[in-house]
């Protein structure tokens, strides 16, 4: 019987056939050797001549299956040739500020967000219409490695008094610097840094889920007692704080008055001088958690040549995680005047929204604002925060990643109005 080569066998040998391979070669050993010793325990005179060729032979196969699992084991550390030394690459050049010469890295990114609607009885009313939301673009271009411009025009269709006129409005234009993760400033037309929901949507309603914002967060040109916009600059980084992952935003510039749509007459369209400063805390221990405060300080003008000193004082506390969308925020805010009196009001409002399948989202929204004051302050405070109490409720179905679908319900207390009922249909998608 021939004996097999090595290198021959390594080569048509795997891991997973060569114990089955073994297996056969054994046998047909074995077999041979009987087969071979037959004849020769005819022939033999001696029994043990007989047992020595049989144990010759037995171990001569023994070292042919040795041969067979050396040429099968794996190759034994070996020791590589020298590679020849790395060439050196030619040092990149320092991160560049200037805008004027954009790296190679640069792109431009966009994203738009439109709704339209069905409104029943929304303000008091007993209107029917179907409306045309707004048209909210926004984008971003990345100028160098620490630069960016961001621009987010809002289209008003829903304050289109003409055919061939819709209103445009700059809702942010801004030149943004990234330092590091403690200091990045914003500088242009900004959202204020005012409590959580002003600045974590927006503008475009499918980013929200419910159709309607929360009525302290309604914005300037359409009513909103709240400073959400500013010019000037906006200061943002972390605080060394561990796991308490404490964040500050500073705030320096001029403040936006009512918007022609405010209903007001004699506004005054001046900017006037505003601060702000926002701590809030993202712990590490619960991801999803933010826990917050502001302070917001400026003149306010609702009527022209009076400047009223305002104060804005809000807290938040938030949780939104995967199904779990738990929005509260608490409101305080003072007006006052040494001749026309002053105001305050204490407000909050809590949502709550559950994802119960793949799209669909029920809501639920309680609001109330209680406003009380002296003098003149006092009833022209109450033109801009007439409402009481509201109740919301409604439900947003994902159509698909771009598509949503939402109902809402809606019951409004205002002064010295009576209550009334109110409902919405809409269809909000992003491009």
């Amino acid at each position: 019987m021939s004996t097999l080569d090595a290198s021959q066998t390594s080569e048509v040998l795997d891991d997973e056939g060569f114990v089955g391979v073994r297996l056969r070669v054994q046998s047909a050993l074995f077999l041979g050797v009987f087969a071979t010793a037959a004849p020769l325990l005819a022939q033999a005179a001696s029994q043990d001549e007989i047992i020595q060729e049989l144990l010759d032979r037995i171990n001569a196969l023994e070292r042919q299956v040795a041969a067979l699992e050396q040429a099968q084991a794996p190759p034994g550390p070996q020791v590589a040739p020298l590679a020849p030394p790395p060439i050196a690459a030619a040092p990149e050049p320092p991160p560049s500020d200037d805008a004027t010469q954009p790296d190679n890295a640069s792109r431009f990114n966009f994203h738009g967000y439109a709704d339209a609607g069905f409104l029943r009885n929304v303000d008091g009313t007993s209107t029917k219409k179907f409306d045309l939301g707004e048209i909210d673009l926004f984008g971003t271009e990345r100028l160098s490695p620490r630069l960016t411009a961001l621009m987010e025009l809002v289209f008003e269709t829903d304050d289109q008094q003409l055919v061939a006129s819709v209103p445009v409005n700059v809702e942010r234009l801004l030149l943004q610097y990234r330092g590091n993760d403690f200091f990045n400033v914003d500088i242009g037309s900004y959202r204020t840094a005012i409590g959580y929901y002003s600045t974590a949507y927006l503008r475009g309603a499918w980013l929200q889920t419910a159709i309607s914002r929360p009525r302290m967060f309604t914005f300037e040109d359409e009513g909103g007692f709240l400073p959400l916009h500013a010019v000037g600059a906006s200061i943002n980084g972390r605080i060394p704080s561990g796991d308490l992952n404490l964040h500050y935003v500073l705030e320096g510039g001029s403040s936006r008055n009512y918007g022609d749509t405010a209903g007001v007459p004699l506004v005054d369209i001046s900017f006037n001088r505003a601060t702000n400063l926002a701590i809030y805390s993202q712990p590490r221990a619960v991801p999803a958690l933010e826990i917050g405060f502001s302070t917001y300080h400026d003149l306010f003008s609702p009527l022209a040549g009076i400047a009223l000193d305002r104060s804005v004082w809000m807290v938040h506390f938030v949780y939104v995680e995967g199904r779990v969308e738990f929005l509260n925020e608490g409101l305080l805010i003072g007006l006052r005047d040494p001749s026309l009196g002053s105001a305050m009001g204490l407000g909050f409002y809590n949502q709550f929204a559950y994802r119960i399948a793949s799209s669909w989202k029920p809501y639920a929204r309680v609001e109330y604002l209680n406003l009380y004051g002296t003098g003149l302050i006092d009833m022209q405070a109450r033109l801009y925060m007439p409402w009481k109490t509201v109740y919301t409720g409604g439900v947003r179905y994902d159509l698909t990643d771009s598509v949503a679908l939402k109902f809402e319900l809606g019951r409004d207390t205002e002064h010295p109005r009576t209550s009334w009922i109110s409902s919405a249909v809409q269809v909000a998608f992003t491009f």
